[in-house]
């Protein structure tokens, strides 16, 4: 009989986790408090118009390169993937008030190779989802001796438990007894900050669409979604003010008139990394509960790749 594995939380994380343990022959069952899969990954409508929110490029995707060399397994590559400006991804890190370590490690696969993906995020969701038996509207409650409850009563048992959940919010969840020193120990560590959108609608042609990033001193970034969208998004980290960011980005692009906007605060690139020694382990001191997403090790779509492979291999399966 096959093993069974079920995944608290359909973002990227869970959904890799859950494509690659399929293909090693568990059986498996992914938990989603959304009505949604991907998380921060999937997009949102607004003016009828589809808008990402955590995707905009990803790096190293060329033949030989790292995230080819996950993606490609997992029937990935044959997404419409397109080449992007190499500075699409670069100038969004710049922003970012990460440790030197991360950005190191970050960095190179962008400047080996950026791309976007028709469709944005949720090509990827799409991807990632099909063929997973996925319950949509499940708030988990408590996790106890393979036992995952949720909100609606209902329960679902596992020879293992996968979280892409925060690792605290994981154990908050935990009714088993875990050592006193692991909780220390994710307790201390730092969550970086979120990120503020401002979705700007806008008047129809009075700012040519360009392709890549703008970055502007060290705070802000302009971002145009595909070409003929008429969408332009501005971010930053923290809270941000939406017409002052408006007003900084229509000094860097004359004729800017935006008619409307529509501003989000989405979940930053989670704990913060200095050094190796600050990655967090896929197993926890329970021998079925495993953790998985970027939390673990570095952020980002490559990051959140590698450490789904981690947590899959962890699995004794």
């Amino acid at each position: 009989m096959s093993k069974s594995a079920l995944i608290i939380g359909a973002g990227l994380g869970g959904l890799l986790c859950g494509q690659i343990l399929v293909r090693k022959g568990l059986s498996v069952t992914l938990l989603e408090v959304d009505t949604e899969p991907g998380g921060i990954l999937h997009g949102f409508t607004w003016e009828g118009v589809r808008c990402d929110r955590g995707f905009h490029s990803v790096g190293g995707l060329a033949p030989g390169e790292p995230l080819e060399k996950i993606f490609r397994p997992l029937g990935l590559m044959s997404l419409p993937w397109y080449k992007a400006d190499p500075d699409e991804g670069l100038a969004f890190l710049r922003l970012n008030t990460r440790s030197d370590f991360e950005l190191a490690h970050i960095l190179g696969p962008f400047r080996q190779s950026t791309w976007r993906l028709e469709g944005g995020g949720d090509t990827l969701c799409q991807a990632l989802a099909k063929g997973l038996d996925i319950r949509y509207r499940k708030k988990v409650t408590s996790i106890e001796n393979q036992v995952v409850t949720c909100d609606d009563s209902s329960t679902f048992q596992a020879d293992y438990v996968i979280s892409d959940l925060h690792p605290l919010t994981t154990l908050e969840l935990v009714k088993d007894h875990v050592r006193p020193a692991y909780m220390h120990r994710l307790r201390r560590q730092e969550n970086g900050p979120d990120i503020f959108s401002v979705h700007c609608l806008l008047e129809p042609e009075c700012v040519p669409w360009q392709s890549g990033a703008i970055f502007l001193d060290d705070s802000l970034m302009i971002h145009f979604d595909e070409p003929g969208t008429h969408i332009l998004e501005l971010m930053c980290f923290g809270e941000g003010n939406p017409e002052q960011m408006i007003a900084r980005a229509a000094q860097r692009l004359p004729g800017l008139k935006v008619r409307k906007y529509h501003c989000q605060m989405n979940q930053g690139y989670g704990i913060m990394k200095n050094t190796n020694a600050d990655f967090i382990a896929a197993a926890t001191p329970l021998p079925w509960l495993f953790l998985t997403g970027q939390n673990l090790g570095l952020h980002g779509i490559l990051g959140t790749s590698i450490s789904a492979l981690n947590t899959c291999k962890s699995i004794n399966a």
